[in-house]
């Protein structure tokens, strides 16, 4: 960590404990057993996110700090020696060149579009550039940081350099992993890029934007001082493989077509391959999950399921509950996440009971038609698991009769559009796992009150000239 006279001690005391927490937001996708590295060695330090580290989005997902250790510092700081610096001389001349070339096609598209070019270039941001650079760097091992930045104002686009890799990434990268033994491809980024074209490659990892220490995290995953624990919140695919939308981007009305079918609940249902599937991710240990438990109490279901570190190393892992509902009236995903728990950091043959817990009527779908949400009678299937595509079913629970957990009313009109459907499935009991009757009337009903009074906010007037003027100003303290 980089220390400063200039920070608060509640400041590096935050710090601190982000530091400690930092490798369980990092999710590592492939591995072959080559990592960690024993000591701080002679490493080949390729890819923009080497000095040009993300460390957080754009607009309100960047923020000022005092300082930012970029994976060079960090790794620097750790005691690597980095090799291939001329390489990143090379690279940001032809970023320079590309920049040019891009702001002034910005301007020429801002004129075209009759509007100011500060305003039309807000959150605009360029591209990865192609290059053509030697790749002459010697070491024990290697990195390529691929490095994207988005956030408010700046939508992502399926275009090399953004969503897809460039052609040059994809060389490097494939030659990387070709050279070295140990090489690892490095994800600092903000959300999902298209890794189809390097899905060969040993050693995968999202390091994603971790803020200031971003740098200092990466250095401590490489050398095993941490071991990274996080599970994919999104689905990673071949862009081809997500949904088409036909008006998604369409600026002045956009229909939301997709309906219940976002991320994991699409390519589960409609049996499409994900590259890496929501939930997903590895340690550098191994584990096993045991029998899973399930109870029920009235409407809240607990599921136990024992956790074993059977790897060499510590580490984490997380156990996921998922609920596949019975097909009835409404569509309805093959699974829904419904909980999720982290294990305590397991020694290597340490074990721990790992407890999840949800409600039913958490788990009701909307009825348009009652303007209600709903538990539909019918089987539903509990599957424990350690991601969406790995699960295994656990036990059934048996609701003999629909039950409504929310009377609400329609009051904002129909759409002209429906949503996308999923053909019918049926879904039958798995042999051996255990059937647990829910009774309907554990499950308690909750109507909204349209008519109710809502609480009236003070005059602006009830403030003092005094109080008005400094919230204005922003230095107004409530509390003084």
């Amino acid at each position: 960590m980089k220390n400063t006279t200039a920070m608060a001690d509640y400041e590096l005391r935050h710090i601190e404990a982000l530091r400690k927490n930092l490798a369980g937001c990092t999710v590592l996708l492939k591995k072959d057993g080559s990592f960690p590295l024993e000591k701080p060695c002679t490493l080949a330090a390729y890819g923009s996110g080497v000095r040009r580290t993300i460390r957080g989005g754009t607009g309100s997902g960047e923020v000022n700090s005092h300082y930012s250790v970029t994976i060079e510092e960090g790794l620097q700081q750790a005691g690597f020696t980095l090799t291939g610096m001329e390489w990143h001389t090379g690279y940001e001349q032809a970023r320079e060149k590309a920049h040019k070339a891009f702001l002034k096609q910005l301007k020429k598209d801002a004129k075209a579009a009759k509007q100011n070019f500060i305003l039309y270039g807000m959150g605009k941001v360029m591209p990865e550039p192609e290059y053509d650079l030697p790749l002459n760097a010697e070491g024990d091992a290697a990195i390529y940081v691929v490095s994207r930045i988005s956030g408010e104002g700046n939508d992502r686009t399926p275009l090399k350099g953004d969503i897809r890799l460039t052609d040059s990434e994809v060389r490097d990268i494939l030659a990387l992993d070709k050279k070295f033994t140990r090489f690892m491809l490095v994800l600092n980024v903000g959300g999902v890029v298209d890794l189809s074209p390097v899905m060969g490659v040993r050693n995968i990892l999202l390091l994603s934007q971790l803020g200031v220490e971003t740098g200092g995290a990466l250095a401590d995953i490489l050398l095993g001082k941490a071991n990274p624990s996080g599970k994919l919140a999104t689905t990673w695919a071949a862009f081809e493989e997500y949904p088409e939308m036909p008006d998604f981007e369409d600026m002045n009305e956009t229909r939301y077509r997709e309906g219940i079918y976002v991320g994991y609940r699409y390519f589960d249902t409609f049996r499409k391959k994900a590259l890496f599937p929501f939930g997903y991710g590895l340690s550098y240990t191994e584990f096993r999950l045991g029998t899973a438990e399930v109870e029920a109490n009235g409407a809240q279901i607990s599921v136990r399921t024992a956790v074993e570190n059977t790897g060499a190393l510590a580490g984490r892992q997380v156990v996921q509950v998922y609920l596949s509902k019975p097909a009835g009236k409404l569509d309805a995903p093959l699974q829904e996440l419904c909980a999720f728990a982290k294990t305590r950091t397991l020694a290597p043959g340490e074990a721990e009971t790992v407890s999840c817990t949800f409600t039913l009527p958490e788990m009701a779908a909307y009825d348009a038609e009652t303007a209600s949400y709903i538990l539909e009678a019918g089987d539903y299937l509990v599957r424990v698991g350690i991601s969406s595509a790995e699960t295994a079913p656990a036990a059934v629970l048996h609701l003999d009769k629909t039950v409504t957990t929310l009377q609400a009313k329609n009051v904002l009109g129909s759409t002209d559009f429906t949503d996308l459907t999923a053909p019918a499935a049926t879904m039958e009991r798995p042999e051996g796992v255990p059937v647990i009757e829910i009774d309907p009337a554990a499950i308690a009903c909750e109507t909204i009150d349209y008519a109710r009074t809502e609480e009236v906010l003070p005059e602006v007037d009830a403030l003092t000239k005094e109080d008005a003027a400094l919230l204005l100003i922003g230095d107004f303290d409530p509390n003084a």
